[in-house]
């Protein structure tokens, strides 16, 4: 373990003397992929089998279900039309790579004071039209955005359009793209592990 923090320290300088590609990699490993901001500023990935076709945000709808005394449903222009904050987070992908960005949209504590928690509540599952979810821990989801931009810009479809998860400090396969139901959650989510290998798969 010393030798390792010995070795760690001793790259590091190396790589700030030589100006490597190492300098610019965070603690993830992963490597900055620029500092400009919005949907071009970084690359479209898709999780696993997670490839849906693109939505029509006249169409779509965002849902909050489960422990809460008042369920809602929300189009596309709804929720455009609620406050909406800047988040600066960063977004770091399993695939190498991170971006720092501007986030903006709606934040989720907003929308849970509005659907009333039951006083069981745990955890937030925020879900995805594939099927695909994660959860956060009630008191970190309440902290979470709910973006409907990014960089000033309307999401792309490959970047969640009409609306992604922003997790500061997740990971990015974390960060749920194409979010349509937020369900509160009294237990915790241990399917979840397995449904993220399977979302997108026409499953019988």
């Amino acid at each position: 373990m010393l030798f390792g923090g010995l070795w760690w320290g001793t790259q590091e300088d190396g790589n700030r003397l030589l100006q490597t590609p190492g300098l610019r990699r965070r603690f993830t490993g992963s490597h900055n992929v620029g500092q400009a901001n919005g949907n071009s500023a970084f690359p479209v990935t898709m999780w696993m089998f997670d490839r849906p076709a693109v939505i029509d945000q006249t169409r779509w709808r965002l849902q909050v279900t489960g422990a809460v005394a008042k369920p809602l449903t929300f189009a596309y222009a709804e929720l455009a039309a609620l406050p909406q904050h800047e988040m600066q987070a960063i977004l770091d992908c399993t695939g190498g790579w991170y971006s720092a960005q501007s986030w903006q949209g709606v934040m989720v504590d907003e929308l849970l004071q509005q659907a009333r928690l039951e006083q069981d509540a745990l955890a937030i599952s925020f879900v995805a039209v594939t099927g695909y979810r994660w959860s956060l821990p009630l008191g970190e989801a309440r902290t979470a955005l709910l973006a409907l931009r990014v960089g000033g810009e309307a999401l792309t479809h490959g970047h969640g359009a009409p609306l992604r998860l922003v997790a500061p400090g997740r990971r990015g396969f974390q960060w749920v793209k194409w979010v349509t139901e937020i369900k509160v959650l009294t237990a915790t989510d241990w399917r979840q592990w397995s449904v993220i290998f399977t979302s997108g798969l026409k499953l019988p």
